[in-house]
């Protein structure tokens, strides 16, 4: 992924600190929230332009005297998440920018992705609500009647959220939107960092599927074969009563549970299947 590190007044190289990645739906306020700690507007939006981005490009600003790097990602969809999972590292923290007065089927599909395919860096995680006064009531207390996905979001980041409104701020109230969010942030950061090998375990079974999908192989002929085994037995103590070796009971054994429903197999299980008595595992 190309990344570029700009500042007000300081050079790319010295782009460094406690890095918070800001993700979230066009239009959400990712651009705005960071144009507004920065002090000026160096993160252009995707959303003034009408159009979503489609770019991968990921832009960092130093927040000056704060040792603070924000990170500004586009519009969040799958290709993000995997880039993201490539960029992040063990002591970043992650922002979920969310404009909550005006959620949509777009705002939900990215709660449902970050709930599902970010669930290990929820304890790095806290929710940064742009235009949200509808969802927090007088006590500054989150509303659990306001969106079920996001309220469920709310809950796995352990009740983490800043309300950081960007329009119509006195330079008092901006600066204590600013602290606020600057003390969630330093605050994630004393969590326990997490497992880089959760990342690469996760990484790797995606490759792993990807690898039986996509490769023309022995494996792919393997399941083609199955349902002619299935179809040709009238049930399946027929299969059993034909295994004559260890190595044909195991295959029985696994067409059994495919025959009960192949959904139920683990990833190791449905390996197994494929080369009995031979699997190597490959991650």
């Amino acid at each position: 992924m190309e990344d570029s590190d700009t500042s007000g007044a300081f050079p790319s190289k010295t782009c460094t600190g406690l890095r918070v990645f800001f993700i979230g739906p066009r239009g959400a306020g990712k651009s705005a929230t960071i144009n507004t700690i920065i002090g000026r507007d160096v993160a252009e939006s995707t959303s003034s332009l009408r159009k979503e981005s489609t770019t991968k490009k990921m832009n960092k600003y130093l927040v000056e005297n704060q040792n603070v790097v924000l990170v500004d990602t586009p519009a969040l969809r799958r290709s993000i998440i995997k880039e993201l999972k490539k960029e992040f590292r063990k002591s970043d923290i992650l922002a979920f920018v969310i404009a909550a007065q005006r959620l949509q089927m777009e705002d939900e599909t990215c709660i449902l992705m970050v709930l599902k395919d970010l669930k290990y860096l929820h304890s790095r995680s806290f929710i940064l609500l742009t235009r949200g006064s509808n969802i927090v009531d007088d006590s500054n207390v989150f509303n659990p009647e306001s969106n079920k996905e996001l309220y469920r979001l709310y809950e796995a980041v352990d009740k983490r959220y800043v309300v950081f409104e960007n329009r119509n701020k006195t330079e008092k109230e901006r600066k204590l939107c600013i602290d606020k969010f600057l003390s969630m942030s330093r605050e994630i950061s004393f969590n326990e960092e997490i497992k880089i090998e959760t990342l690469r375990e996760n990484d790797s079974k995606v490759s792993g599927r990807n690898i039986v999908i996509q490769s023309i192989s022995w494996t792919v002929i393997a399941l083609a074969i199955v349902p002619i085994f299935i179809s040709s037995a009238k049930n399946i103590n027929v299969l059993r009563s034909v295994a004559t070796n260890d190595l044909y009971t195991t295959w029985c054994c696994h067409l059994s549970l495919i025959y009960d429903g192949f959904q139920s197999m683990t990833w190791n299980d449905f390996q197994n299947f494929l080369m009995p008595g031979l699997y190597v595992p490959i991650f």
